[in-house]
C-alpha cells in the first residue's frame, strides 16, 4: 500500500515499517491535511480481543492533550485494517539522532527526557501505560537549545495485563524494543507506570553515555541482563558527566518497581537537580508545540457493542489576554506540522469571497446585504498590520459573512494597493471561506519549512503566544498581481491584500508588511 488510496486517505510515502504495521505520509482528503497514517497488520483486526483493546487504548490516547504527545485525529477500521491517523511531525527520531551524534550534552539529554516525562505523566494520569518507550518513538523538532520533543505510538501495543494477550515472541516486537524493557515485562507480570519509568531511564542512560545500558543480540541475553545485571554508572562511560546523574539513572533502572522513581516527572526533576549541583545549567525547555492543537478525534468504521467515538476535544489552551498596547508579530507554521481544524460548512464549497486573482483587483464584490456598522469598522481595521486609507463598508454575502470593508492602499509602503476585510459569525465560517478561495486559486498545502513568499500555497501561522491563530495563503496572478490572504480565528475574519502588478517582489513586500508589528485587539462575543 505504498501508493494509492486507503479510505479517504491518499497514500504519499512510506515513512516506516515495524512488527505492528506501517506508517505512511498521507493526505486526508476529507479534512484537507497531511497526516501520519499508521496502518496495523491485517491479521490484528480479525482478533476481537485485540480490536477491543485497540479501541479502548486509542480512545484513551486520543483524549491526551499534553503538548508532547502526538495528537491522534482519528482511529478505527477501514477495509479490514485498523489504523491511527496522527499529526505528521517533521523531525528526527531520537534513535537516528543518537546514531548520528552519539551521546548528547548532559543539559540537552535531560531536556529531551524531561519533555518525554511530561507526556508519560499525562498518560499515566489517565491510566494509560505506553509500554514501548524507546528512542525511535521519540521525535525531536527544532534546533539544539530550542527543541520540542514528542512521544509517539500510544495505544497500539498489546496490554500485558491481559492474560489472553500474546507472549513476547508472538508480537513481532523487534529486538531493539527489548533493550528498553522493564524486568517485569519479561516475566509477563501485571505492569504499571513504573515500567515506563524504567524504559525512560534506559533512554536517559543512552542519551548520556552514547550506548544502551545492556547489549545482546537475542531475547534470552537481554532478558537475563534486565533481570540480573547492574549496568555501569554513566559517569564511568563518559568523561565530564555530573556525578549526581549516576544515582538518578540507577534508581530509574532498579529491578524492583517499588525501588524506582514514583513517576517519570520525578526522575526528570532529579536529573535537572543533578545538573545544577554538578555545575551544569539545565537547558530551557520549549514551552509550546510548533503546531496547532488536534481537532476532535473520531472513531471510524467501528461496530459492535462498546464502540463509540472518542471524546470531543475541549478546544485549544486559552491564550492570555494580550495587553492592547503590546505589539505582536505573526509567526509562520508550515502546513505539514499542522492539523486542519475546520470542515467545510454545507454549501460553502462554491463560495468565493473575493474575485479570482486574475480578475481586475479594483472591481467590487457582487454580493448584497446590510453595510457594516461603525463599531464593526473599528474592530475590523484593528486587525490590520497598519492603518489603511479609504475604507468603506462593503456588502456582505449570505454565507456567514456579517461585516465587510473594502479599503484602499496602505500608507505603509511597500505594501498592498487594496485590502478587503470580511468578518464572519464564527471562525469555522471564515476558515471555510479561506478554503473556498484556496480551491478557486488552485493552491496546495505547503510542506514543512516552505513558506510564503518563497513558495506559493497555504499553511498555518502562530500568534505571539505561539498559539495557532489562523491560516495564510499567497500567490501571484497571471496579471502579475501579488495576493496575500489570511484568516485570524480570534477575530473570525478573512483578509485579502493585493499589490497590483508587482509580481513576486510585491508578494515578498506583502509578507513583510503583514508580518510587521501591530496592536492586538481582544474581541468580545
Amino acid at each position: 500500500m505504498e501508493s494509492g488510496r486507503f479510505g479517504p486517505y491518499r497514500i504519499e510515502q512510506l515513512i516506516g515499517r515495524g512488527g505492528m504495521g506501517e506508517v505512511y505520509r498521507a493526505h486526508d482528503t476529507e479534512h484537507r491535511r497531511t497526516v501520519a497514517l499508521k496502518v496495523l497488520s491485517s491479521g490484528l483486526a480479525g482478533d476481537d480481543g485485540y480490536r477491543e483493546r485497540f479501541r479502548r487504548e486509542a480512545h484513551a490516547a486520543a483524549r491526551l492533550s499534553e503538548p508532547h504527545v502526538v495528537p491522534i485525529h482519528r482511529y478505527g477500521e477501514i477495509d479490514g485494517r485498523l489504523f491511527l491517523d496522527m499529526r505528521l511531525v517533521q523531525g528526527i527520531d531520537l534513535g537516528e539522532l543518537l546514531h548520528a551524534q552519539g551521546g548528547l550534552e548532559p543539559a540537552r539529554a535531560v531536556s529531551v527526557v524531561g519533555q518525554v516525562a511530561k507526556a508519560l505523566d499525562a498518560a499515566h494520569a489517565e491510566g494509560l501505560v505506553h509500554r514501548d518507550v524507546k528512542p525511535s518513538n521519540v521525535l525531536v523538532t527544532g534546533e539544539p537549545g530550542d527543541e520540542f520533543v514528542y512521544l509517539v505510538d500510544f495505544g497500539i501495543a498489546w496490554s500485558t495485563t491481559d492474560t489472553q494477550g500474546p507472549s513476547l515472541t508472538q508480537t513481532g516486537m523487534a529486538v531493539g524494543s527489548f533493550d528498553y524493557m522493564a524486568p517485569e515485562r519479561f516475566m509477563e507480570r501485571p505492569i504499571d507506570a513504573r515500567a515506563d519509568v524504567y524504559s525512560l531511564a534506559c533512554v536517559l542512560f543512552e542519551c548520556l553515555a552514547g550506548r544502551r545500558p545492556f547489549s545482546g543480540d537475542n531475547l534470552a541475553t537481554m532478558m537475563y541482563a534486565h533481570l540480573n545485571t547492574t549496568p555501569p554508572p554513566v559517569s564511568a562511560l563518559r568523561v565530564g558527566l555530573p556525578p549526581g546523574l549516576d544515582a538518578v539513572v540507577a534508581r530509574g533502572l532498579a529491578k524492583d518497581p517499588a525501588d524506582r522513581w514514583p513517576s517519570a516527572g520525578a526522575m526528570a526533576a532529579a536529573a535537572r537537580a543533578a545538573l545544577t549541583s554538578g555545575g551544569v545549567a539545565p537547558q530551557q525547555e520549549a514551552r509550546f508545540a510548533p503546531g496547532p492543537p488536534p481537532p476532535q478525534p473520531q472513531a471510524v468504521g467501528m461496530s459492535g457493542p462498546g464502540w463509540s467515538p472518542a471524546p470531543a476535544w475541549a478546544g485549544p489552551p486559552v491564550a492570555p489576554v494580550t495587553d492592547p498596547g503590546r505589539p505582536t508579530r505573526r509567526r509562520w507554521v508550515p502546513w505539514a506540522a499542522a492539523a486542519a481544524v475546520a470542515v467545510l460548512a454545507a454549501g460553502v464549497v462554491g463560495f468565493v469571497l473575493t474575485r479570482d486573482g486574475d480578475a481586475d483587483p479594483t472591481s467590487s464584490p457582487t454580493t448584497s446585504a446590510a453595510p457594516t456598522t461603525s463599531a464593526d469598522d473599528a474592530e475590523l481595521l484593528a486587525l490590520l498590520p497598519s492603518a489603511i486609507d479609504g475604507c468603506t463598508p462593503a456588502a456582505t454575502s449570505a454565507l456567514g459573512e456579517v461585516a465587510a470593508l473594502d479599503c484602499g492602499a496602505s500608507p505603509l509602503q511597500p505594501g498592498p494597493s487594496r485590502v478587503e476585510v470580511s468578518r464572519f459569525g464564527d471562525a469555522g465560517a471564515a476558515d471555510a471561506a479561506f478554503l473556498a478561495r484556496v480551491d478557486t486559486d488552485g493552491l496546495t498545502p505547503l510542506p514543512a519549512r516552505e513558506t510564503c513568499p518563497a513558495t506559493q500555497g497555504y499553511y498555518y501561522w502562530l500568534d505571539d503566544q505561539r498559539q495557532t491563530a489562523g491560516r495564510v495563503g499567497c500567490r501571484t496572478t497571471t496579471r502579475g498581481d501579488a495576493v496575500l490572504f489570511w484568516t485570524e480565528s480570534a477575530g473570525r475574519v478573512l483578509v485579502t491584500a493585493t499589490s497590483s502588478g508587482t509580481g513576486t517582489q510585491g508578494l515578498a513586500d506583502l509578507v513583510t508588511w503583514w508580518s510587521g508589528d501591530r496592536t492586538t485587539t481582544t474581541f468580545a462575543d
